[in-house]
């Protein structure tokens, strides 16, 4: 897992706004992806990691290690995501109801069998599939599958930004590898 250098963040915490612009760059593109794997598009996963990096900067002098600035940084991350929930409830529309009257029909995305396997991984569409299904976990499976598999964060390292035990990560892991392989289970068929 990359980690800040801690003396770059000792920096940053006594107020060195080029000390936090080198964090940024070094850490930015980690947290845009670990938000965008909680939220539905790329421009509220931008909105958010903005609001997570201002948050940041204002509390810096509460971190306690220089050498956990990845670690705390998630866990704002996490909790923007969180606040944002709150305050924009959004709809939840079921594919399998009924269309309303006058409503047009909803295109939905069925894959392309006709591919070779290795195309398949490669195809947009199987991203986008991935992508959605990832989306349908709940929340408590979905951030520990984004922590772990994209942004390659150690168990402990879960454990430590969620305040829960490496046990229970392992047990949420499995049950969203579960999960995803119910649902993604035609991808790999023939």
């Amino acid at each position: 897992m990359e980690t800040s250098d801690p003396a770059l963040v000792s920096r940053a915490r006594e107020g060195d706004v080029e000390a936090f612009g080198e964090l940024f760059r070094a850490t930015h593109r980690r947290i845009y992806n670990y938000v965008l794997s909680m939220v539905s598009n790329s421009e509220d996963a931008a909105d958010l990691t903005q609001k997570t990096y201002v948050r940041a900067w204002g509390a810096l002098r509460s971190l306690r290690s220089d050498g956990a600035f990845l670690v705390w940084l998630h866990q704002i991350a996490l909790n923007v995501v969180r606040d944002s929930r709150k305050r924009i409830e959004r709809p939840t529309i079921s594919l399998d109801a009924p269309l309303e009257d006058g409503e047009p029909p909803a295109t939905l995305e069925i894959p392309d069998w006709s591919l070779e396997p290795g195309q398949i991984v490669l195809s947009e569409d199987t991203q986008r599939f991935v992508r959605r299904a990832v989306q349908r976990l709940p929340e408590i499976h979905r951030t520990v599958v984004a922590m772990h598999h994209l942004e390659g964060m150690e168990v402990m390292a879960i454990a430590e930004t969620l305040g829960i035990s490496p046990g229970t990560v392992l047990s949420r892991l499995a049950r969203a590898r579960e999960a995803l392989r119910k649902t993604l289970d035609p991808l790999v068929k023939e």
